[in-house]
C-alpha cells in the first residue's frame, strides 16, 4: 500500500492518480473507482473525490451521471488545440525578450538535450517529463510571472496530451532529440525570427502528422492554423 502523508492531501491524491493517468496505469476510457483509489493510497473517499473533480476542471477525467469518473478520450481537436495554445505561449515568451536566451536558460537546455539523447537506453525514462521541461525552461526565461502562470495551468493536460499521441520507442527517442536540437540551435542564435520559425515548425509539423494519420485536413478543424502561422517577419 502507498501511503500518502497528510498535507494537502487532495492535491497529492490529484498527482498520484495523474501520474496513474500519464503511465497508462488508468487508460483512456478506463472507469475510476473512488474505492480502489483510496484503497491503494490508504485514504478515505473524501480526498478522493475532491481530487477527482480538481481533474475533471483540468479536463483529464470526464464524470458521466450512472457511470461514475472514467479518464477522458481526447480527440483530434482537443490535441491540436493544446498544441497551438502551447506554441502561442512559446511566442509570446520569445517576444517578451526579443529572442535574447540566457546563458543559463541554454545551459538548462543543453542538459535536457542530453537527457532526451539518453533516454532512448533508459528504460523507466520519462520523455513526456522531459519534453515539458525543456519547454518549460524557455517560459521561465521569459520573466513574466503571469505567462509562466499560464503555462503551468496547462502542465498536465500537456503531459496527458503526450502521452495520448506519442508512441515511444527508441526511433522516436532519436527523433525527439533532433527535433528539439533544431530548436536549441535556434535558441543559441538569439534571433527571434530565427527562434520563431524554428518553433513553428516543431509544431506544425506534428500537427501535419496528425491530420494526415486521420485522413484529416485543416479544413476539418474548427479553427484556422493561422493562429501559429510565422510570428517572425523573415
Amino acid at each position: 500500500m502507498h501511503n500518502i502523508i497528510h498535507a494537502t492531501l487532495r492535491e497529492q491524491v490529484a498527482d498520484a492518480i495523474r501520474v496513474k493517468i500519464i503511465k497508462h496505469e488508468l487508460e483512456p476510457g478506463q472507469r475510476i473507482i473512488e474505492s480502489d483509489i483510496a484503497q491503494t493510497f490508504g485514504v478515505s473517499h473524501g480526498p478522493v473525490r475532491e481530487a477527482l473533480r480538481q481533474l475533471e476542471q483540468e479536463g483529464i477525467v470526464e464524470y458521466t451521471r450512472n457511470a461514475g469518473c472514467s479518464v477522458r478520450k481526447l480527440d483530434i481537436v482537443e490535441i491540436i488545440e493544446v498544441l497551438m495554445i502551447r506554441c502561442s505561449i512559446e511566442y509570446s515568451s520569445v517576444k517578451a525578450i526579443q529572442g535574447n536566451i540566457s546563458e543559463e536558460a541554454l545551459s538548462d537546455f543543453a542538459e535536457v538535450l542530453d537527457m532526451m539523447k539518453r533516454s532512448a537506453s533508459i528504460t523507466d525514462s520519462d520523455p513526456e517529463e522531459i519534453d515539458a521541461e525543456f519547454h518549460r525552461i524557455l517560459i521561465l526565461n521569459s520573466n513574466m510571472p503571469h505567462l509562466i502562470k499560464l503555462w503551468d495551468s496547462y502542465e498536465y493536460v500537456m503531459l496527458f496530451t503526450f502521452s495520448n499521441v506519442v508512441d515511444y520507442d527508441e526511433y522516436m527517442a532519436l527523433q525527439f532529440y533532433n527535433n528539439h536540437k533544431v530548436i536549441y540551435d535556434a535558441f543559441a542564435t538569439r534571433n527571434c525570427d530565427k527562434i520563431c520559425k524554428a518553433i513553428y515548425d516543431h509544431y506544425i509539423s506534428t500537427i501535419t502528422k496528425m491530420l494526415a494519420s486521420n485522413n484529416m485536413t485543416e479544413d476539418d478543424l474548427p479553427f484556422s492554423l493561422d493562429i501559429i502561422k510565422p510570428c517572425y517577419s523573415k
